[in-house]
């Protein structure tokens, strides 16, 4: 015990502290140590009704219902309202590989002034006139015919760099086989 005594008083000899600051550090130290105590000891009391605050949780859930009704109202003005068999539709179309059947049904659904372009023997030109084909597109189109031969389905477009599902879906009416 008198070794540690010493060690302490030679730390605080070496941080050269003035006696004065030694009492005040020991003194702000018992401050702290009493007021934590006391607040451990002494659990404050809850100050609030219960009752009030379900007034409130009311209230709020009043107020989000209507926040997310006026949301909803201006969602429907600028959203068409699409049913879950839509949806549903939609996500097996995405899914399932297209095949050479699939353009044929989709360019029925087309209107019949809008001219479908034929991928296997179409121009740079003429592939540059599909949505979203620019000369880029159309040279990796006509590189990828010219190594791999005549596409046999339209979901080998998938194998072109740059042209994904929801591009493939875009061309689908414009293009046959």
């Amino acid at each position: 015990m008198n070794r540690i005594k010493r060690k302490f008083f030679f730390l605080i000899e070496r941080m050269e502290i003035s006696r004065k600051e030694r009492i005040t550090i020991v003194m702000l130290s018992l401050m702290l140590i009493m007021i934590s105590g006391y607040t451990f000891i002494t659990h404050p009391a809850v100050n609030y009704d219960p009752e009030q605050y379900r007034e409130l949780e009311e209230i709020f859930a009043e107020r989000s219902r209507t926040l997310q009704a006026e949301k909803d109202e201006i969602l429907a003005r600028y959203l068409p309202a699409v049913s879950e068999t839509e949806i549903d539709e939609k996500a097996e179309t995405r899914n399932k590989d297209f095949d050479s059947q699939d353009v044929e049904i989709l360019s029925e659904e087309v209107e019949s002034d809008v001219e479908t372009i034929n991928i296997n023997s179409a121009t740079r030109e003429e592939l540059q006139q599909l949505p979203g084909i620019g000369p880029a597109y159309a040279d990796r189109i006509i590189e990828w015919r010219d190594e791999n031969g005549p596409f046999t389905s339209s979901g080998q477009l998938l194998d072109i760099r740059g042209i994904g599902e929801r591009r493939l879906e875009q061309l689908l009416p414009y293009i046959r086989l």
